[in-house]
C-alpha cells in the first residue's frame, strides 16, 4: 500500500511540475510560427513539455511518446550530450549554445542549433528543470557551405578561384620566408581558346576547360595547388622549390600534359598553352604577404606574355629585365591614359589614291604620341599598351572624334569631295562593345558627316573570328552606310572566302603581301588572283606601304583599286592633306 501511495504521489508531483512549466497558448503558437522547438525536462531527464514544432523536429507524436529508448528521445539525448556535463547532471545553473549533428534513422545528417539552460530551484516542483530550444539548420548549413564554396571556388571546374589562390599563395609565402628555397607561381594560359569559343560555341569551350583542368591537376605534385583565375587562365602555386630549374621542370610537365589534341563530341581540338613562371625573390618578399602574392602572380603573368610573344606553346621564367620593362609599360599606360584625357595626342592623315583618277579618295587617321620626355613613341607600342591597360576604347573614341571633326572641316573648305572617306582603325574591343554602333552614329550626326564618308578598319583576326558581338556591330554599321575595311590582309590564317559570312567593303593588303621590292612574277599572279576574288565578292582592294615606282606599276597591273604609301604622300597633319598625286 505504501509503495502504491508513493508511486501515485510521484505521478502527481510530475503532473504538477509539468503544469507549472507549461507554456501559455500564445507563446506556444508564437514559437511554432517561428519554427522554434522548445522542450522542458525535469532534472532527471524526463520530458515535461514540448511544443508542436519540437514534436515535429524530434519525430514524436506526443510528449508521452518521448520515453527513454524512443528515436525522439535519442535525438534529445544527443543534444543534451553536447552540453557540459555539469549542466545536465550537476547542481550548477548555466546556459550552453551550439550546433548538434545527428544522424537520423534514414542515415541522413541533420544539424540542430540548440540552446540548453539548466535551473536548480527548490521552490520549483522537482527541484528545477532543463530547458531546450532548437532550430533545424540543416538546409541553412548546406546553403552556407555552398556559398563558401562559391566564394572560393570556380563553379565550372571546381578548382580554387583567384580569391582563394591569393590566400593560399600568401600563406605559402609566409611559411617560406624562414625556410630555404622559393615559392613558384606558374601562370598557365590556353592558346587560342577564344577561337574555339567563337567557332564552336562556349559549351565546347567549357568542356575543353573542364577536361584540361583535370589534366593540369593530375600533372602537378600532390602538395601543389591549382586554381582557375580567369576565362582561360590557371595558376599553380608550388612551395619548397629549390630554384629556376625545378620550377621550369614543373611548368614543362604541365605544358606537356596540356599540349596535343583533345577529343570532345567527335571533335579533335588542338590544345597548347603558354606558361609564365615566377619565383619569390627579394623584391617580392620585401612586401607584406598579401602584396607579395599579388606581385608574384603579376610577375608570372608578365612571363606568360613573353612566352606568347616568343611563339606560344612554351615556358618562360620571369627575370629582372622583365620587371624593369613591366614597370616602364605600367608608367607609360598611366601617362597614356592622362594624355588621352587631356587630348594631348595628335592625328596625322595619309591619303589613299585611286589608281584610275590619281585623286585622293580617302585618308587614314594615324594617331601620334609625342611624349614630353621620350619623344615620338611608336604607335604599335602604345596601342598595345592601351589594349593591355583597358584604355583602347578611350583611345579609339578620341581618334574617331578628331577624324570626323577634320572630315567636316575638309568638307566645308571644299578640300575633298562627297566620295572622300576618312579611314579609322578600330579594335576588336570596340567592335565587340554593345554601345559602339550608337557611339559611331551619334558622332557622325554630331559632326554632320555622312556615314559613307567613314571607313572603319579592323585587322583580319577580329573580323573573321566569328565573334557574335563583332558580327552584329559590323552588320549594323554597314546597314547604316558605314564601310568596313579588312586591314593588313595576308597576315592572318583565315581564307578570303569566309569574308562572305560578314561581308566587307575594302580589302587592304598587308605591305609584305603588296608586291614589295624583289617580288616575283608568281607573287604578282597571286595578288592578281586575290584582287579578282575580292572584286567578285564586291570589295575594292587597297595596297599599303607603297614605296617604289616599280611596285606601284605591278599593283596597278594586278588590278588594285587604291594605293597608299610614302611614295605617293607621307602622313601629315590635316591642314597639309594631299588631294592629288601624279603617278
Amino acid at each position: 500500500m505504501q509503495d502504491s501511495h508513493n508511486q501515485q504521489t510521484g505521478e502527481i508531483d510530475d503532473s504538477v511540475a509539468r503544469a507549472a512549466v507549461a507554456l501559455p497558448l500564445a507563446i506556444r503558437e508564437l514559437l511554432d510560427a517561428d519554427s522554434t522547438a522548445v522542450i522542458i525536462l525535469g532534472l532527471r531527464g524526463d520530458v515535461w513539455s514540448a511544443n508542436e514544432t519540437a514534436l515535429e523536429l524530434l519525430g514524436a507524436e506526443s510528449v508521452e511518446a518521448m520515453t527513454t529508448g524512443s528515436a525522439s528521445h535519442a535525438v534529445l539525448r544527443s543534444m543534451l550530450d553536447h552540453a557540459p556535463r555539469h549542466l545536465v547532471s550537476g547542481t550548477s545553473d548555466g546556459v550552453w549554445q551550439g550546433d548538434v549533428d545527428h544522424i537520423d534513422p534514414m542515415g541522413d545528417l541533420r544539424v540542430f542549433r540548440a540552446t540548453i539552460a539548466t535551473r536548480h530551484d527548490a521552490r520549483v516542483l522537482g527541484g528545477g528543470f532543463i530547458g531546450v530550444s532548437a532550430h533545424d539548420v540543416t538546409i541553412s548549413r548546406k546553403n552556407a557551405a555552398n556559398l563558401r564554396q562559391r566564394a572560393t571556388h570556380d563553379p565550372l571546374t571546381g578548382l580554387a578561384n583567384r580569391r582563394q589562390i591569393l590566400t593560399t599563395l600568401a600563406h605559402a609565402l609566409a611559411d617560406q620566408r624562414d625556410r630555404p628555397g622559393h615559392v613558384a607561381a606558374v601562370f598557365v594560359d590556353f592558346d587560342r581558346l577564344k577561337h574555339v569559343n567563337d567557332a564552336l560555341g562556349h559549351q565546347i569551350g567549357d568542356r575543353l576547360l573542364i577536361s584540361a583542368s583535370q589534366r593540369l591537376a593530375e600533372a602537378i605534385r600532390p602538395q601543389d595547388r591549382v586554381a582557375r583565375i580567369g576565362g582561360d587562365e590557371f595558376l599553380v602555386v608550388c612551395a619548397g622549390i629549390a630554384g629556376p630549374s625545378e620550377a621550369l621542370g614543373l611548368a614543362d610537365r604541365a605544358r606537356k600534359a596540356l599540349t596535343g589534341h583533345l577529343r570532345l563530341r567527335q571533335l579533335d581540338l588542338p590544345l597548347s598553352v603558354s606558361i609564365g613562371v615566377a619565383l619569390s625573390d627579394d623584391d617580392v618578399l620585401s612586401r607584406d604577404d598579401a602584396s607579395a602574392a599579388s606581385a608574384l602572380i603579376s610577375n608570372a603573368d608578365t612571363a606568360m606574355y613573353e612566352a606568347k610573344s616568343a611563339g606560344r606553346g612554351r615556358c618562360v621564367l620571369f627575370t629582372g629585365e622583365m620587371r624593369s620593362a613591366e614597370r616602364e609599360r605600367a608608367e607609360l599606360a598611366s601617362e597614356l591614359t592622362r594624355a588621352i584625357a587631356d587630348r594631348r595626342l595628335t592625328i596625322d592623315y595619309q591619303p589613299l589614291f585611286s589608281t584610275v583618277t590619281q585623286q585622293a579618295v580617302g585618308a587614314e587617321a594615324l594617331v601620334r604620341w609625342n611624349h614630353p620626355e621620350r619623344g615620338q613613341i611608336d604607335p604599335a607600342e602604345f596601342v598595345s599598351i592601351a589594349e593591355e591597360a583597358g584604355s583602347i576604347g578611350q583611345l579609339g573614341e578620341f581618334v574617331l572624334d578628331r577624324a570626323l571633326l577634320e572630315t567636316r572641316l575638309w568638307n566645308e573648305r571644299g578640300v575633298v569631295g562627297d566620295d572622300f572617306a576618312v579611314h579609322v582603325n578600330v579594335s576588336s574591343v570596340q567592335l565587340g562593345s554593345s554601345s559602339f554602333v550608337n557611339l559611331v552614329m551619334n558622332m557622325l550626326r554630331s559632326h554632320g558627316v555622312q556615314p559613307q564618308q567613314l571607313v572603319l578598319e579592323a585587322s583580319e583576326t577580329p573580323l573573321l573570328g566569328r565573334n557574335a558581338d563583332v558580327d552584329r556591330s559590323v552588320l549594323a554599321l554597314r546597314r547604316q552606310g558605314v564601310r568596313i575595311a579588312i586591314d593588313n590582309f595576308g597576315t592572318g590564317a583565315n581564307a578570303l572566302s569566309v569574308l562572305t559570312d560578314i561581308g566587307a567593303d575594302i580589302l587592304k593588303l598587308d605591305g609584305a603581301f603588296g608586291l614589295p621590292i624583289g617580288s616575283s612574277d608568281a607573287d604578282t599572279r597571286l595578288v592578281r588572283a586575290v584582287v579578282l576574288l575580292a572584286h567578285a565578292l564586291g570589295m575594292r582592294v587597297a595596297a599599303q606601304r607603297v614605296s617604289d615606282a616599280d611596285q606601284l606599276r605591278h599593283l596597278r597591273a594586278a588590278g588594285c583599286d587604291l594605293v597608299q604609301g610614302n611614295l605617293l604622300a607621307p602622313a601629315g597633319p590635316a591642314e597639309a592633306l594631299v588631294a592629288t598625286a601624279a603617278f
